[in-house]
């Protein structure tokens, strides 16, 4: 039996409140005694998938509280681990703060602090942890210097977002010697998904998270492959949170449109690039995850449930629901994790 790795899982640390200036991040405490996180004018309501039933036995407040506890404090994360039996989370920080559009000297900082703070929480429990870090991409010389110094302090990956990466996208020819960098010390780039508008977009309604995080996921294949990056970096892995989005649905529809699209940088059919791309298999349905894994194929796909996120689910448990041969059951649940961020 192999090691249970889940490799999404955010945290959300104290000591980084107010480090973005008038940006935040901050809590914001309501009279129900509920609390949201504020980022710029978007306001998240601090919730869990188990916030209902434990606010029927220990009130709003205390239940705030414990969601604060369990997203920064390693020890009661290691308990819940040990409860659910998870042997080894990879861990980021909150992926609404990559903060790509404030001043650059603010995201430096907050940036390293970040990145400080999350080898520290692995030192807790190095045996349990390992952390991706983040990069404040609005300064390219300063992103460099960084990921040297997040590579000394021992990140297994780095995790960026779907878009808006400051001036520049995935697709972005001046991102490409920081893939470079990180590929040729095998650390794999975790992409995640992050509010539109946190980068100036006017908020939706019902899409949020539910839609735009998808979407993000298959934009960010999209340009990934269609932009040349991955051409540009022949040795670049790619980890894509929320089960890949609509790609593994759609892709067929985006290589008819390839064949037209005069902005295509590709040099090879583009299935020819899909084995170097990792998708989690944070899919609800069990008729769409049996899909994923088998289109992407099961050595391509992991436990990455968003752990006690909006969305979160025990990614352990979707595989329960699937056709699997026990050799495939132990590659998504831990196998491939290890393998690619060599654990």
């Amino acid at each position: 039996m192999s090691r249970t790795i889940n490799i999404h899982g955010h945290l959300i640390l104290p000591q980084l409140m107010g480090l973005a200036g008038e940006q935040g991040p901050e809590i914001i405490w309501h009279d129900d005694g509920r609390a949201s996180m504020r980022i710029g004018s978007r306001f998240t309501k601090l919730v869990t998938v188990d916030s209902k039933e434990d606010e029927k036995t220990l009130g709003a407040r205390a239940t705030t509280e414990k969601f604060l506890k369990s997203w920064s404090d390693p020890k009661i994360r290691v308990a819940e681990m040990d409860e659910i039996g998870t042997d080894v989370m990879g861990i980021t920080n909150n992926a609404q703060m990559y903060f790509y559009q404030i001043e650059p000297n603010l995201a430096i900082t907050f940036q390293q602090t970040a990145n400080d703070l999350l080898a520290e929480y692995c030192e807790a429990a190095p045996d349990r942890f390992f952390f991706m870090a983040t990069l404040p991409l609005q300064d390219l010389d300063a992103s460099a210097r960084e990921l040297d110094r997040a590579i000394k302090l021992g990140a297994r990956g780095i995790h960026v977002g779907a878009h808006s990466l400051g001036a520049y996208e995935l697709y972005s020819e001046e991102l490409w010697p920081l893939f470079s960098t990180m590929a040729d010390a095998g650390l794999p780039l975790f992409v995640h998904p992050y509010p539109f508008q946190l980068a100036g977009a006017a908020p939706t309604r019902f899409g949020g998270p539910m839609l735009e995080f998808p979407y993000q996921s298959s934009i960010a294949v999209t340009h990934l492959i269609l932009g040349g990056t991955m051409d540009a970096v022949p040795n670049l892995n790619v980890c894509i949170s929320h089960g890949g989005g609509f790609i593994p649905y759609q892709f067929g529809r985006i290589e008819a449109f390839a064949e037209i699209n005069p902005n295509n940088r590709a040099k090879r059919p583009l299935r020819e690039y899909l084995p170097r791309f990792y998708f989690d298999n944070l899919i609800h349905d069990p008729v769409a995850r049996q899909y994923l894994v088998d289109w992407m194929g099961a050595s391509n796909v992991f436990v990455g449930d968003n752990y006690r996120g909006l969305d979160s689910a025990d990614g352990f448990a979707f595989l329960k629901d699937l056709k699997l041969t026990q050799e495939e059951s132990d590659a998504i649940s831990g196998n491939n994790a290890a393998r690619l961020f060599h654990l």
